[in-house]
Protein backbone atom coordinates (compact mmCIF):
# COMPACT_ATOMS: atom_id res chain seq x y z
CA UNK A 1 0.00 0.00 0.00
CA UNK A 2 1.33 3.44 -0.97
CA UNK A 3 0.70 6.50 1.19
CA UNK A 4 1.06 10.20 0.45
CA UNK A 5 0.89 12.53 3.45
CA UNK A 6 0.31 16.24 2.89
CA UNK A 7 1.78 18.07 5.87
CA UNK A 8 4.66 17.03 8.09
CA UNK A 9 3.70 18.48 11.43
CA UNK A 10 3.33 16.35 14.55
CA UNK A 11 0.63 13.93 13.36
CA UNK A 12 1.88 13.66 9.79
CA UNK A 13 5.39 12.93 11.05
CA UNK A 14 4.22 10.29 13.53
CA UNK A 15 2.05 8.47 11.01
CA UNK A 16 4.59 8.73 8.19
CA UNK A 17 7.44 7.41 10.34
CA UNK A 18 5.41 4.41 11.51
CA UNK A 19 4.30 3.52 7.98
CA UNK A 20 7.85 3.76 6.62
CA UNK A 21 9.18 1.67 9.49
CA UNK A 22 6.54 -0.96 8.65
CA UNK A 23 7.76 -1.13 5.06
CA UNK A 24 5.17 0.97 3.25
CA UNK A 25 6.04 3.38 0.47
CA UNK A 26 5.42 6.90 1.82
CA UNK A 27 5.77 10.31 0.21
CA UNK A 28 5.80 13.30 2.57
CA UNK A 29 4.49 16.46 0.91
CA UNK A 30 6.09 19.45 2.59
CA UNK A 31 7.54 22.83 1.72
CA UNK A 32 9.90 25.46 3.06
CA UNK A 33 12.08 24.87 6.07
CA UNK A 34 10.22 21.71 7.07
CA UNK A 35 10.96 20.12 3.70
CA UNK A 36 14.64 21.04 4.03
CA UNK A 37 14.76 19.54 7.52
CA UNK A 38 13.15 16.27 6.37
CA UNK A 39 15.48 15.96 3.40
CA UNK A 40 18.48 16.31 5.72
CA UNK A 41 17.31 14.61 8.92
CA UNK A 42 14.32 12.44 8.01
CA UNK A 43 11.41 11.81 10.35
CA UNK A 44 12.45 11.85 14.00
CA UNK A 45 9.99 10.67 16.64
CA UNK A 46 10.45 9.95 20.34
CA UNK A 47 8.20 9.27 23.31
CA UNK A 48 5.91 6.28 22.88
CA UNK A 49 8.16 5.14 20.01
CA UNK A 50 11.73 5.99 19.08
CA UNK A 51 12.01 6.36 15.30
CA UNK A 52 14.59 8.07 13.09
CA UNK A 53 13.97 7.28 9.44
CA UNK A 54 14.86 8.83 6.09
CA UNK A 55 11.85 9.74 3.98
CA UNK A 56 10.91 10.76 0.47
CA UNK A 57 10.02 14.46 0.41
CA UNK A 58 8.17 16.25 -2.37
CA UNK A 59 7.04 19.84 -2.67
CA UNK A 60 3.78 19.02 -4.44
CA UNK A 61 1.46 16.17 -5.29
CA UNK A 62 2.07 14.14 -8.44
CA UNK A 63 -0.92 12.47 -10.19
CA UNK A 64 1.23 9.50 -11.20
CA UNK A 65 2.76 8.89 -7.74
CA UNK A 66 0.17 10.03 -5.22
CA UNK A 67 -2.81 8.05 -6.46
CA UNK A 68 -3.27 5.36 -3.82
CA UNK A 69 -3.94 6.55 -0.23
CA UNK A 70 -3.82 10.32 0.23
CA UNK A 71 -3.80 11.72 3.78
CA UNK A 72 -4.12 15.39 4.68
CA UNK A 73 -2.32 16.22 7.92
CA UNK A 74 -2.64 20.02 7.82
CA UNK A 75 -4.48 22.42 10.10
CA UNK A 76 -8.08 23.32 9.28
CA UNK A 77 -7.10 26.81 8.09
CA UNK A 78 -4.61 25.31 5.62
CA UNK A 79 -7.06 22.85 4.06
CA UNK A 80 -8.37 25.21 1.40
CA UNK A 81 -4.90 26.10 0.13
CA UNK A 82 -3.71 22.50 0.34
CA UNK A 83 -6.69 21.29 -1.68
CA UNK A 84 -6.16 24.01 -4.27
CA UNK A 85 -2.74 22.44 -4.89
CA UNK A 86 -4.09 18.92 -5.51
CA UNK A 87 -2.71 19.00 -9.09
CA UNK A 88 -5.49 16.80 -10.45
CA UNK A 89 -4.57 13.85 -8.20
CA UNK A 90 -7.32 11.22 -8.02
CA UNK A 91 -6.39 8.76 -5.23
CA UNK A 92 -8.10 5.49 -4.44
CA UNK A 93 -8.91 6.92 -1.00
CA UNK A 94 -8.43 10.24 0.75
CA UNK A 95 -9.00 11.40 4.30
CA UNK A 96 -7.95 14.16 6.65
CA UNK A 97 -6.55 14.01 10.19
CA UNK A 98 -7.70 17.58 10.80
CA UNK A 99 -9.97 18.60 13.63
CA UNK A 100 -13.55 19.58 12.92
CA UNK A 101 -16.26 18.29 10.61
CA UNK A 102 -15.91 20.59 7.60
CA UNK A 103 -13.09 18.54 6.09
CA UNK A 104 -15.12 15.75 4.46
CA UNK A 105 -17.23 18.19 2.43
CA UNK A 106 -14.04 20.01 1.41
CA UNK A 107 -12.43 16.76 0.29
CA UNK A 108 -15.56 15.60 -1.56
CA UNK A 109 -15.71 18.86 -3.53
CA UNK A 110 -12.22 18.17 -4.92
CA UNK A 111 -11.94 14.37 -5.15
CA UNK A 112 -15.55 13.18 -5.25
CA UNK A 113 -17.48 11.78 -2.29
CA UNK A 114 -16.86 8.16 -3.38
CA UNK A 115 -13.13 8.52 -2.61
CA UNK A 116 -13.49 10.22 0.78
CA UNK A 117 -13.14 8.30 4.02
CA UNK A 118 -14.27 9.75 7.31
CA UNK A 119 -11.57 10.01 9.95
CA UNK A 120 -11.22 10.71 13.65
CA UNK A 121 -7.62 10.93 14.83
CA UNK A 122 -7.33 10.30 18.56
CA UNK A 123 -3.57 10.27 18.82
CA UNK A 124 -1.29 13.13 19.83
CA UNK A 125 2.14 14.57 19.39
CA UNK A 126 4.08 17.78 19.68
CA UNK A 127 6.67 19.14 17.28
CA UNK A 128 9.57 21.11 18.71
CA UNK A 129 11.80 23.80 17.26
CA UNK A 130 14.58 21.28 16.61
CA UNK A 131 12.30 19.44 14.18
CA UNK A 132 11.70 16.37 16.36
CA UNK A 133 8.24 15.18 17.37
CA UNK A 134 7.16 13.78 20.72
CA UNK A 135 4.60 10.96 20.36
CA UNK A 136 2.43 11.41 23.48
CA UNK A 137 -0.88 9.55 23.02
CA UNK A 138 -1.86 6.54 20.91
CA UNK A 139 -5.56 5.84 21.47
CA UNK A 140 -7.13 5.18 18.06
CA UNK A 141 -7.22 6.55 14.54
CA UNK A 142 -10.66 5.68 13.14
CA UNK A 143 -11.48 5.62 9.44
CA UNK A 144 -14.74 4.68 7.80
CA UNK A 145 -16.39 4.58 4.42
CA UNK A 146 -16.05 2.35 1.37
CA UNK A 147 -15.22 -1.23 2.26
CA UNK A 148 -13.01 -3.22 2.18
CA UNK A 149 -10.80 -0.18 1.50
CA UNK A 150 -11.34 1.47 4.89
CA UNK A 151 -10.60 -1.75 6.78
CA UNK A 152 -7.48 -2.41 4.73
CA UNK A 153 -6.08 1.06 5.41
CA UNK A 154 -6.93 0.82 9.11
CA UNK A 155 -5.22 -2.56 9.37
CA UNK A 156 -2.09 -1.23 7.67
CA UNK A 157 -1.82 1.72 10.05
CA UNK A 158 -2.59 -0.42 13.07
CA UNK A 159 0.06 -3.00 12.17
CA UNK A 160 2.52 -0.13 11.71
CA UNK A 161 2.02 0.86 15.35
CA UNK A 162 -0.49 3.73 15.25
CA UNK A 163 -3.57 2.19 16.86
CA UNK A 164 -6.26 2.28 14.18
CA UNK A 165 -9.65 0.76 13.39
CA UNK A 166 -12.37 0.92 10.78
CA UNK A 167 -15.77 2.19 11.93
CA UNK A 168 -19.17 1.57 10.37
CA UNK A 169 -20.52 4.66 12.20
CA UNK A 170 -17.74 7.07 11.37
CA UNK A 171 -19.99 10.17 11.28
CA UNK A 172 -20.96 9.58 14.90
CA UNK A 173 -17.33 8.92 15.79
CA UNK A 174 -16.25 12.18 14.13
CA UNK A 175 -18.97 14.27 15.77
CA UNK A 176 -18.42 12.68 19.18
CA UNK A 177 -14.80 13.77 19.09
CA UNK A 178 -15.72 17.18 17.69
CA UNK A 179 -18.22 17.89 20.46
CA UNK A 180 -15.58 17.24 23.11
CA UNK A 181 -12.70 18.75 21.16
CA UNK A 182 -14.40 22.13 20.84
CA UNK A 183 -14.52 22.48 24.63
CA UNK A 184 -10.94 21.25 25.04
CA UNK A 185 -9.74 23.60 22.33
CA UNK A 186 -11.24 26.68 23.91
CA UNK A 187 -10.31 25.85 27.49
CA UNK A 188 -6.72 24.96 26.60
CA UNK A 189 -6.02 28.40 25.13
CA UNK A 190 -7.81 30.07 28.04
CA UNK A 191 -6.39 28.11 30.99
CA UNK A 192 -2.99 27.54 29.33
CA UNK A 193 -2.18 24.44 31.30
CA UNK A 194 -2.21 20.68 30.83
CA UNK A 195 -5.49 19.07 29.83
CA UNK A 196 -6.07 17.00 32.96
CA UNK A 197 -5.52 20.00 35.22
CA UNK A 198 -8.06 22.33 33.62
CA UNK A 199 -10.68 19.61 33.23
CA UNK A 200 -10.56 18.81 36.93
CA UNK A 201 -10.97 22.45 37.96
CA UNK A 202 -14.60 22.81 39.12
CA UNK A 203 -15.04 26.33 37.69
CA UNK A 204 -13.53 25.54 34.30
CA UNK A 205 -15.31 22.19 34.15
CA UNK A 206 -18.60 24.08 34.21
CA UNK A 207 -17.69 26.01 31.06
CA UNK A 208 -16.50 22.80 29.40
CA UNK A 209 -19.81 21.11 30.21
CA UNK A 210 -21.81 24.07 28.82
CA UNK A 211 -19.87 24.06 25.55
CA UNK A 212 -20.31 20.32 25.15
CA UNK A 213 -24.05 20.56 25.72
CA UNK A 214 -24.46 23.28 23.10
CA UNK A 215 -22.40 21.53 20.43
CA UNK A 216 -24.23 18.27 21.20
CA UNK A 217 -27.48 20.10 20.46
CA UNK A 218 -26.13 20.89 16.98
CA UNK A 219 -25.34 17.21 16.41
CA UNK A 220 -28.86 16.30 17.56
CA UNK A 221 -30.33 18.82 15.11
CA UNK A 222 -28.47 16.96 12.36
CA UNK A 223 -29.75 13.60 13.62
CA UNK A 224 -26.23 12.42 14.39
CA UNK A 225 -26.15 10.16 17.49
CA UNK A 226 -23.23 10.68 19.83
CA UNK A 227 -21.20 7.84 21.31
CA UNK A 228 -19.75 7.43 24.79
CA UNK A 229 -16.39 6.05 23.66
CA UNK A 230 -14.31 9.22 23.48
CA UNK A 231 -11.68 11.18 25.36
CA UNK A 232 -14.66 13.04 26.80
CA UNK A 233 -17.90 11.23 27.78
CA UNK A 234 -19.89 13.72 25.75
CA UNK A 235 -23.07 11.67 25.50
CA UNK A 236 -23.47 11.63 29.28
CA UNK A 237 -22.33 15.23 29.72
CA UNK A 238 -24.92 16.40 27.17
CA UNK A 239 -27.84 14.64 28.86
CA UNK A 240 -27.14 14.56 32.60
CA UNK A 241 -28.21 17.28 35.07
CA UNK A 242 -25.70 20.13 35.13
CA UNK A 243 -24.02 19.18 38.41
CA UNK A 244 -23.59 15.58 37.28
CA UNK A 245 -22.30 16.75 33.89
CA UNK A 246 -19.64 18.87 35.59
CA UNK A 247 -18.56 15.93 37.72
CA UNK A 248 -18.27 13.83 34.54
CA UNK A 249 -15.92 16.45 33.11
CA UNK A 250 -13.84 16.41 36.29
CA UNK A 251 -13.65 12.61 36.24
CA UNK A 252 -12.34 12.79 32.67
CA UNK A 253 -9.76 15.30 33.88
CA UNK A 254 -8.54 13.06 36.66
CA UNK A 255 -8.33 10.13 34.26
CA UNK A 256 -6.38 12.21 31.73
CA UNK A 257 -3.99 13.46 34.40
CA UNK A 258 -3.35 9.89 35.57
CA UNK A 259 -2.77 8.49 32.06
CA UNK A 260 -1.12 11.47 30.32
CA UNK A 261 -0.13 14.06 32.93
CA UNK A 262 1.85 16.13 30.43
CA UNK A 263 -0.78 16.17 27.69
CA UNK A 264 -1.26 19.60 26.17
CA UNK A 265 -3.74 20.32 23.42
CA UNK A 266 -2.26 21.18 20.03
CA UNK A 267 -4.17 24.46 20.27
CA UNK A 268 -2.16 25.42 23.35
CA UNK A 269 1.04 24.40 21.58
CA UNK A 270 0.06 26.66 18.66
CA UNK A 271 -0.76 29.59 20.93
CA UNK A 272 2.53 29.37 22.79
CA UNK A 273 4.46 29.05 19.54
CA UNK A 274 2.78 32.13 18.08
CA UNK A 275 0.99 30.15 15.40
CA UNK A 276 -2.51 30.72 14.06
CA UNK A 277 -5.35 28.99 15.92
CA UNK A 278 -8.06 26.78 14.41
CA UNK A 279 -10.84 29.12 15.46
CA UNK A 280 -13.06 30.05 12.54
CA UNK A 281 -13.24 26.57 10.97
CA UNK A 282 -14.17 24.84 14.26
CA UNK A 283 -15.65 26.96 17.04
CA UNK A 284 -16.74 29.54 14.48
CA UNK A 285 -18.37 26.80 12.42
CA UNK A 286 -20.46 25.76 15.43
CA UNK A 287 -21.49 29.35 16.16
CA UNK A 288 -22.53 29.93 12.54
CA UNK A 289 -24.42 26.64 12.23
CA UNK A 290 -26.20 27.15 15.57
CA UNK A 291 -27.39 30.56 14.41
CA UNK A 292 -28.47 29.18 11.04
CA UNK A 293 -30.46 26.36 12.63
CA UNK A 294 -31.94 28.48 15.41
CA UNK A 295 -30.13 26.63 18.22
CA UNK A 296 -29.57 28.59 21.42
CA UNK A 297 -25.80 28.58 22.00
CA UNK A 298 -24.81 31.66 24.04
CA UNK A 299 -21.71 30.08 25.64
CA UNK A 300 -20.42 29.01 22.23
CA UNK A 301 -20.93 32.52 20.84
CA UNK A 302 -19.02 34.09 23.73
CA UNK A 303 -16.21 31.54 23.60
CA UNK A 304 -15.89 32.04 19.85
CA UNK A 305 -15.56 35.79 20.32
CA UNK A 306 -12.89 35.30 23.00
CA UNK A 307 -10.95 32.73 20.96
CA UNK A 308 -11.09 34.89 17.84
CA UNK A 309 -9.81 37.82 19.88
CA UNK A 310 -6.91 35.78 21.26
CA UNK A 311 -6.09 34.64 17.75
CA UNK A 312 -5.91 38.25 16.53
CA UNK A 313 -3.64 39.51 19.30
CA UNK A 314 -0.03 40.21 18.26
CA UNK A 315 2.45 37.60 19.52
Amino acid sequence: MRFSIVGAGALGTILGAHLIEAGHEVRMIARGERAKYLAKNGLRVYGLRELALPCTVAGELDPTLDNDVLIYAVKTYHMEAALAASNGVMPNAVFSLANGVMKNDQLAAVFGAERVLGCMANFSGEMFTDGTVAFTRNVCLFVGGAEPLASGIAQAMNRAGVVSAASAEIESVEWTKFVGWIALFFMSISARTTTGVFLNNPHLAGIVASLIREVAALAAARNIPLLEDSIMPVKGISTLPVADAIEKVREAGRDMHAKAPNHRMSSLQDLEAGRQLEVHETLGYVAREAERLGIDAPVTAQCYALAAGLNDLPR
